[in-house]
């Protein structure tokens, strides 16, 4: 397996420092993160040692900046007027160029903030550090991401509120060779709801490999729910990096809607850890792979409390020399009675050079739980394309249905009409190799389309009343 790692030293970590005017605990944290990104390997679960793919990855040539400031491109501009009244985060070659609160938001305590404001400040940095779910003893690239990150956000939702619109992160590579690294913080009070939508983009006909790299760590507390949607639209220069975990808190929820169809090289490990009883957690990716994209897809479901609840569901669509691996596993402790966990991984290839593998696991140490799993790899049906077929439909026609019939599982468990018939058009676009522009690619939620100017009863769930 071929692949070029960035070749960083601790010259990075300290230009960072200065530059970024950081405080000595966070340097002394980013050397410790540095020594684990140069001993672990590229997967250190022994259930999963031997499985991985990032064949391909070349960022011997790539770069991080520290002090640059990017603007916005005219492709978004416009797209970023018409969400004036949402609020925003953008996100470019990763740095946090532009965070947009309208003043309603603002009112509730709803805080977006840029991180990278926190550097040099200890207290803050230990206030954000409360909530790191993520350690760099774990995984070598989240290791690499706390080295080296100059920004990303930090999200609050106040206690008891629940937005009825969502609050949008857009990721932008703008330049070629760029290594984007941000680290994330998303902090739910008692009994909030909310939506994220986070959408990635690259600009196309770039020659030298970028990389995004992401930590996202995610605390629930009590009665909390989030629903994190994550779109990947990177181009075949851009590869993806993300460790995200949650840590649930009791009768806290939290759902994962993840599509990967852009990319060179998407590794993705997602850990619901379900702390307190009641708490649930619910996983849904999906994949659509041409090229020699690679995916590498890991889903943990840790239950450490009893009544917890846990679902991932896994499903990929392969063509050309592309490869997925989707690995999951449900860990059911001895303290967490009465769990129920679910893991399915499936995968449809469409032609002889894709390749897909499915590597479900189950780790239980008490008796009165369920747990199962199923996971498959198959072929495309020659059977029913030839029914198709015979029906009128072109023989890549007769493969976008099935293809969209595969999915519809999935797709049917998305909740927003307007996300779910985005992702679905964006699957379409990917099998059929039709290219758009960034702000064709953009999703345009139900709000967009049915309010110009939203009043405050439109803004909120009843639960929380707006005030004058």
């Amino acid at each position: 397996m071929s692949y070029q790692l960035p070749n960083f030293s601790l010259k990075e970590i300290f230009e960072n420092k200065y530059q970024l005017n950081e405080v000595n605990i966070l340097t002394e944290y980013r050397k410790e993160a540095f020594d684990y990104y140069n001993k672990l390997n590229i997967e250190v679960s022994p259930l999963y040692i031997k499985n991985f793919d990032i064949s391909g990855l070349d960022l011997a040539n790539a770069k991080i900046t520290y002090e640059e400031k990017y603007e916005a491109d005219k492709e978004i501009l416009g797209f970023l007027e018409s969400i004036s009244n949402f609020p925003y985060a953008l996100i470019i070659n990763g740095k946090v160029s532009k965070i947009n609160i309208p003043e309603i938001f603002l009112k509730t305590g709803l805080r977006i903030d840029s991180i990278k404001s926190y550097l040099s400040e200890e207290e803050k940095i230990k206030e954000i550090f409360k909530y790191k779910t993520i350690s760099n003893k774990e995984d070598k690239f989240a290791a690499f991401n706390d080295a080296f990150f100059s920004d990303g956000l930090f999200i609050y939702i106040p206690k008891g509120i629940q937005l009825k619109v969502p609050i949008r992160i857009i990721n932008l590579i703008n330049n070629e060779g760029i290594v984007s690294v941000v680290q994330n913080f998303i902090v739910a009070d008692n009994d909030s709801k909310f939506v994220i939508l986070e959408e990635n983009f690259s600009k196309e006909n770039i020659s030298v490999q970028s990389l995004h790299s992401q930590n996202l760590n995610v605390y629930l507390n009590e009665g909390s729910e989030l629903e994190y949607i994550t779109v990947c639209n990177f181009n075949e220069k851009t590869s993806y990096f993300s460790n995200r975990r949650v840590v649930c808190n009791k009768d806290s929820r939290i759902s994962w809607i993840s599509g990967y169809l852009g990319g060179l090289i998407t590794r993705i490990k997602t850990d619901n850890f379900m702390k307190e009883q009641g708490a649930f957690s619910n996983t849904i990716e999906l994949i659509v792979g041409n090229l020699k994209q690679r995916f590498d897809i890991t889903s943990y479901l840790t239950h450490a409390a009893s009544y917890t609840q846990g679902v991932a569901l896994s499903r990929a669509v392969l063509k050309d020399e592309s490869r997925s691996l989707l690995k999951g596993l449900i860990k059911i402790t001895e303290n967490a009675k009465n769990s129920n966990a679910y893991l399915e991984e499936h995968a449809m290839i469409l032609n002889r050079g894709a390749r897909a593998d499915s590597i479900p696991g189950l780790e239980i140490a008490n008796n009165e739980v369920r747990a199962t799993h199923s996971a498959s790899v198959a072929q495309i049906d020659e059977e029913q394309i030839f029914y198709l077929m015979s029906r009128g439909l072109s023989e890549n026609e007769a493969k976008k249905l099935l293809t969209l019939g595969f999915f519809d599982p999935l797709l049917a468990k998305i909740l927003s009409e307007s996300i779910k018939e985005k992702i679905k058009e964006l699957i379409e676009d990917k099998i059929e190799n039709r290219k758009k522009k960034i702000e064709e690619r953009l999703i345009i939620t139900e709000e967009i389309k049915e309010f110009k100017e939203l009043s405050p009863e439109k803004m909120f769930e009843t639960h929380y009343k707006y005030r004058k």
